[in-house]
């Protein structure tokens, strides 16, 4: 027997808690984290190789790609570390209920907004 249900196919008109934006923000940082360390590990191991290495990585972070990637790297690996706090306090069974849960990430999520403009504060100026 065929089962007729409803499929919502507009994803724009499905509203989500702020605790569901929060948590899948944070797993889409975790990977962008992921990528962005192959740009770190690069850069350390460059900067470690000699000296003309460091005074090449030093003199490539004094450019607009390379600082932008700097403020993204350290901008996702700050909302993912307060994401996972939050996450670890929900483990131990906090911030569980739905008013809790969704002040919970909202704060998160204004955490990491203050700290994206802080990483861009400390790297541009």
């Amino acid at each position: 027997m065929k089962k007729q249900r409803p499929v919502n196919l507009d994803l724009t008109t499905i509203s989500m808690p702020a605790s569901a934006k929060a948590s899948i923000f944070h797993r889409v940082t975790g990977v962008a984290f992921f990528f962005a360390l192959t740009f770190v590990i690069w850069a350390w191991s460059e900067s470690l190789s000699s000296a003309e290495g460091f005074e090449f990585v030093k003199s490539l972070f004094s450019g607009f790609i390379a600082k932008f990637i700097a403020w993204g790297t350290l901008s996702v690996l700050a909302y993912h570390l307060i994401g996972g706090i939050r996450h670890i306090i929900m483990d131990m069974g906090h911030w569980e209920e739905l008013e809790s849960g969704n002040l919970s990430a909202k704060v998160a999520m204004a955490l990491g907004v203050v700290a994206a403009i802080l990483a861009g504060v400390w790297i541009w100026f």
